[in-house]
């Protein structure tokens, strides 16, 4: 069992694939994080694919939890959802301050203070632009659909998802409503209406994914299917389905697709689609959806990203201060923590030349291929590391320089940063 709330670190992503119905990550993005498996596995990138390609409207959506330092391991999330703004998502970020203030007793206050001074200077020195970022306690469509989300579950699925048990928290019970509240509400009318949604998350989130995901499907009044190599379209609900049908009919005779109705079966079956055109089918048939349909979502697609090990080995942790370099450390603090980092080196100078060392269990081998885009250098690091030619003290010693410079970047840009925030909170334009 995987759940939010497990201090666990992952390891056997390739498990947890099989185990969960994780997909492949195929080679869909051109971007470091995705060429060097950090981001392993998807759920529906499809989708998000089909929109690049065709330029279409796609929004990517994450949260940020006001309760403590950014570090490098948060990093990740925002590094994607940079690359994605630059491939034309819209992006919405919520501060989940009715979580820690119901889960850490942190006033709304305090929350806010966090979220700015911790993180959202950080995302714009990061280069971040403008998009829409909203606190929980201040947005009311999303505490809307908070109710509307909790009539499409019931605690037997939540038990089954989560592990639930009688003396689980409340909290955890509200939890996956609100968060699945925070992603879909992206696609309200009010910001343009359904759109292909990517969330970038670490795999220990997926429980989350998939309720949302079931939460979306339920509300569509189109339910499209590929069945026998073709394209089957149902209609869901208890309504008569002869409008529905039939306004479905005429968009996709409008689009050069044949098919055959069934009013009693609530079916369409299209004669001539393919399976690969489900997406374009289904993207056209919710534009037909909304008119009738104020909550019509396309389920949320996501990544999967693998956790960053801690300096001292394990998960990175706010209660072991010196398993994470914050992005707010000095330059002097990373140094430091990362000289004391344990490595995935031999134990003597001469072994680690006879038998190299082992990047892939190395916390401090993640610095670079985490946080450093140049290929080839990257490359390198792990070639010499494995072949026995580079040393644990002069990795460290290159990997503080590479972090501090990174660090001291930052630093040098957040007043400038901090002046901009305006552009970023509280943006409700569509």
């Amino acid at each position: 069992m995987i759940n939010p709330w497990s201090s666990k670190q992952y390891f056997d992503y390739e498990k947890l694939k099989k185990e969960f119905g994780i997909e492949n990550m195929d080679n869909y993005f051109d971007h470091y994080l995705f060429k060097r498996h950090l981001i392993f596995g998807q759920r529906s990138l499809d989708y998000i694919k089909y929109a690049v390609d065709n330029k279409l409207k796609f929004n990517a959506v994450t949260g940020l939890m006001p309760s403590g330092h950014m570090h490098l391991g948060n990093k990740i999330t925002i590094d994607q959802m940079i690359y994605f703004q630059s491939l034309g998502a819209d992006l919405f970020i919520s501060v989940a301050d009715l979580e820690s203030y119901a889960t850490r007793n942190i006033s709304f206050e305090k929350a806010r203070e966090i979220a700015i001074n911790e993180y959202i200077v950080n995302y714009i020195s990061m280069g971040l632009k403008p998009c829409n970022i909203y606190f929980q306690s201040e947005d009311h469509e999303t505490q809307k659909l908070g109710y509307i989300f909790s009539n499409e579950t019931n605690m037997s699925e939540l038990r089954a998802i989560y592990g639930f048990d009688d003396s689980s928290p409340i909290l955890h019970v509200n939890s996956p409503i609100v968060q699945a509240s925070d992603v879909l509400h992206s696609q309200l009318k009010i910001y343009g209406g359904p759109r292909p949604t990517i969330v970038p998350v670490g795999v220990d989130q997926d429980p989350h994914i998939r309720l949302m995901r079931d939460i979306a499907q339920r509300l569509r009044i189109y339910n499209v299917k590929i069945e026998n190599n073709g394209i089957s379209v149902y209609v869901k609900g208890k309504e008569d389905p002869h409008l529905y049908i039939d306004s479905a009919i005429e968009t996709l005779n409008k689009n050069n697709y044949k098919t055959d109705k069934n009013y009693e079966y609530r079916s369409i079956k299209i004669i001539n689609a393919r399976p690969e055109d489900k997406i374009k089918i289904d993207l056209m048939l919710i534009e037909n959806e909304k008119p009738y349909n104020d909550y019509a979502f396309i389920a949320p697609s996501a990544t999967f990203q693998k956790l960053e090990t801690g300096l001292k080995g394990g998960k990175m942790s706010s209660s072991v201060p010196d398993s994470l370099i914050s992005l707010n450390d000095t330059e002097g603090d990373a140094t430091r923590k990362i000289k004391n980092a344990v490595t995935g080196g031999q134990k003597t100078i001469e072994e680690q030349k006879k038998y190299g060392g082992n990047p892939d269990m190395c916390p401090v081998y993640e610095l670079y291929s985490y946080h450093n885009n140049d290929e080839n250098y990257v490359q390198s690091v792990y070639d010499e590391c494995k072949g026995g030619a580079r040393m644990c003290g002069l990795c460290k010693k290159e990997a503080g320089e590479n972090i501090s410079q990174f660090l001291k970047n930052m630093r040098e840009k957040r007043d400038e940063s901090l002046s901009k925030i305006n552009d970023y909170l509280m943006n409700k334009s569509p």
